[in-house]
């Protein structure tokens, strides 16, 4: 059996219920072998994940095709009986404009006096005149499948007041996508940790999508990252293929060569993608926010030749545990390479490898920090080795009472530095692999 088959996890989402199942979870003591996960996405319900610490849900909401939006390019014409010319953007009579679209209105020679933009189902849409008087332009969104009439006057340089009408009529999709954050609003999470924007369908106008999605800090201008758009992952068997975008750091005021989080850093994602075309027939179906904050700095520093696991919270080493990492020398079980990330923790855990011939075996205070079945846990048949060899089957093995005080002290999104294990480096096949990239590399993933 192969080690890593299944990258995401079902994680929490308010509104939206996330339900995993796991079949065959493969964890080891230790272990990194296969993992299979199921998530079933159910829209009308509300449900709690039954993990005691997790970072919340990434799936959410149904797919389907719609037609592509055909609004008129802007117009311009002259009012009847006056000297008063308008242009119109979109142009009045266009259909199927797209709802975040701005409606803006300019005249020459007049200026104007009053303006309503209302809608069919009895809403006014907010809006501005500029102040020379010769522009309003609409600053709400309108809603889908809406017809919307304008109303307005403008005096021109002659004295007359001349009327301006025209109409608009928004889309109607036959299908609006949902999308998630996986990082809720009030959480703390670690200094790895991206924000995880996973759509319930394929985007394929993904500048679009991105375009409406803002990432601001009380790091200011010293915090810089962007969005990364990652592989599209059908998470669910026979379920939808999704997109999924990423925002991390790609330069930041900490010390060291990896751009974490600053420690203590306030975080507000807006991403405003009602109306928002995604392409293929498929529009943004609600608005997303989330406001969380970023905890201490705990980097875990697991280098596989010392046999050790060293602790360090904003800079200090606070803590030097002896381990047993993965037993290079048999294939399959050499822990993996690269920066792993705290995803979620358990105070015991049923592991399974059917590949080295054990199941159902119980492990205490497992912190899960890739989903190939690799954790850090208690496990004291390794007792002999913590701190001399490694033996596990690819996760970091520790005795008691370290295991529970590292258990204690992680949190989503803590760094798990793994080094030196004569296993793979990660890959795009782990669960969450946004730090294999150089900063160059992960600008380069961005659609703008």
């Amino acid at each position: 059996m192969g080690k890593r088959s299944v990258r995401l996890l079902g994680r929490r989402l308010a509104g939206v219920v996330v339900l995993v199942a796991t079949v065959g979870l493969v964890g080891s003591a230790c272990s990194a072998g296969t993992e299979f996960v199921t998530v079933t996405v159910t829209s009308d319900q509300t449900g709690a994940s039954s993990v005691p610490v997790v970072a919340p849900g990434l799936t959410s909401g149904v797919a389907s095709s719609s037609k592509a939006p055909t609004s008129s390019a802007p117009s311009t014409t002259t009012l009847p009986g006056s000297n008063v010319r308008i242009t119109a953007n979109p142009a009045f009579g266009s259909k199927n404009v797209a709802p975040n679209n701005p409606v803006v209105i300019v005249v020459f020679a007049a200026k104007i006096t009053a303006a309503t933009l209302r809608g069919n189902d009895g809403r006014t849409i907010a809006g501005s005149i500029s102040s020379d008087k010769g522009t309003w332009t609409s600053s709400q969104r309108m809603n889908y499948d809406t017809v919307y009439s304008f109303d307005g006057s403008a005096t021109g340089n002659d004295g007359k007041v001349t009327t301006i009408t025209g109409r608009y009529t928004t889309v109607k999709p036959a299908a609006t996508l949902r999308a998630a954050v996986q990082i809720p609003n009030g959480d703390t999470v670690g200094v790895g940790a991206s924000i995880i924007v996973t759509f319930s369908g394929v985007v394929t106008n993904r500048a679009n999508a991105e375009k409406a999605l803002k990432v601001t800090t009380s790091a200011g201008s010293k915090l810089r990252g962007n969005w990364g758009w990652l592989q599209d992952e059908q998470i669910q068997k026979g379920g939808p293929v999704q997109s999924q975008v990423h925002w991390r750091p790609t330069s930041s005021p900490v010390s060291g060569t990896t751009p974490f989080w600053p420690a203590n850093t306030t975080v507000h994602l807006e991403a405003d993608l009602k109306g928002v075309d995604y392409g293929g027939g498929l529009w943004g179906r609600e608005d997303i926010t989330s406001d969380f904050s970023i905890g201490r700095s705990q980097i875990v520093i697991a280098d596989a030749n010392t046999h050790r696991l060293i602790i360090t919270v904003d800079n200090k080493v606070v803590k030097n545990y002896a381990v047993s990492y993965g037993k290079e020398s048999v294939p399959g079980r050499a822990t993996v390479n690269g920066i792993h990330i705290v995803t979620e923790k358990f105070p015991t855990f049923s592991m399974c490898n059917p590949q080295f011939d054990y199941c159902n075996a119980l492990e205490k205070w497992a912190v899960r920090i890739n989903n190939n079945g690799e954790f850090i846990h208690e496990n004291l048949k390794a007792r002999a080795a913590f701190g001399i060899e490694n033996v596990s089957h690819g996760c970091v093995n520790m005795g008691e009472p370290d295991a529970k005080d590292f258990y204690d002290s992680s949190m989503y999104g803590d760094p798990v530095v793994v080094t030196d294990t004569g296993g793979p480096q990660m890959t795009e096949k782990d669960s969450i692999y946004d730090w294999i990239y150089s900063p160059t590399d992960w600008r380069a993933l961005s659609a703008l």
